[in-house]
């Protein structure tokens, strides 16, 4: 059932970062989310507005949604995450598959359900989805530093997911996806860690970043990239390399890859070498060009299509 509501608000000087709360009729919860600029519908000369998806997002959110937080002790310290469960989670005794969905870069764990439709499309998905944040360091153990965000992501957080929800602890219980940074980090763990996750998905994943990269970084996160990987031959840029990772698969042991890049995304091209590799290895994959770019609208679009692909892949 769809609430509906009429919301006030100012806007900032960015849609996309503008939130407000809304106190759902006949309840207590507080839902509080970003405004994509798709939402939002000029109503009357004094600025008020008429939020018309944001209704569908709070509501398919409502009981769903968990913040909740990890002692990491790869990193030394607390880090949040969220939580989509399934409908019906807290009735229910039933065990779930997890999808761990990875942000982009200068993004953050909250992204995902507060600039897409994903609570609304996973509604009838029998899926926890996990949300961790990655920060900055490509979902990398930094070679030339302390942070461990490799083990953090497929060892704490795993851990203290099992402990905390009712997840089928295997292999095809477990899959991994995300976008741009998070698209290279999901297909990078999944190849170095074939026995833990079934299924990779990168959605315009930014999947050579020593090779394409780097000329498009500013000045601090091509700083931040050397301090992650070293130069580009060193050996940590080749143990997190996901065109020689794949090269050495076994595609016997190899996770099922689901990789797709808009036409119009700057990284079209990295996507194309890195889907080349792929399949010159053998492994079980598929992979989608279709119209659009590096934006969160078209996210929003392969996020929808991914689920039912990962769900049919997981069940077999």
């Amino acid at each position: 059932m769809h609430l509906w509501l009429l919301v006030l608000l100012t806007l900032h000087s960015d849609p996309l970062r503008s939130t407000f709360d809304v106190r759902s009729c006949g309840t207590s919860d507080v839902l509080t989310c970003s405004v994509l600029t798709s939402d939002v519908h000029r109503a009357d000369e004094r600025g008020a507005y008429v939020v018309r998806a944001y209704v569908r997002r709070a509501t398919a959110q409502a009981g769903r949604l968990r913040e909740d937080s990890v002692q990491s002790a790869a990193l030394g310290r607390s880090m949040k995450y969220r939580v989509l469960v399934p409908e019906g989670y807290d009735a229910s005794i039933e065990r779930y598959p997890v999808l761990y969905l990875l942000h982009g870069l200068t993004g953050d764990y909250m992204d995902w359900t507060t600039r897409t439709n994903l609570a609304e499309y996973s509604r009838a998905v029998p899926l926890i989805i996990v949300m961790p944040d990655g920060e900055n360091q490509w979902y990398t153990n930094a070679a030339g530093g302390a942070a461990k965000f490799e083990d953090y992501i497929v060892t704490d957080l795993p851990a203290d997911i099992v402990r905390k929800y009712r997840t089928i602890n295997s292999r095809y219980g477990r899959a991994i996806a995300g976008l741009s940074m998070g698209g290279y980090g999901a297909l990078k763990l999944a190849l170095k860690r074939p026995a833990q996750f079934a299924v990779a998905g990168s959605f315009s994943g930014a999947l050579s970043i020593t090779r394409t990269l780097g000329a498009r970084l500013n000045a601090t996160e091509a700083a931040r990239v050397k301090t992650i990987f070293g130069d580009a031959d060193s050996q940590a840029s080749k143990d997190n390399d996901v065109y020689l990772l794949a090269a050495a698969m076994k595609p016997a042991s190899a996770p099922y890859l689901y990789v797709d890049c808009g036409a119009a995304d700057y990284l079209i091209d990295a996507n194309r070498e890195a889907i080349l590799a792929i399949g010159k290895a053998g492994l079980s994959y598929e992979y989608h060009e279709i119209a659009g770019g590096h934006t969160w609208d078209y996210w929003d679009r392969r996020i929808r299509e991914f689920l039912p692909v990962l769900m049919k892949k997981l069940q077999n």
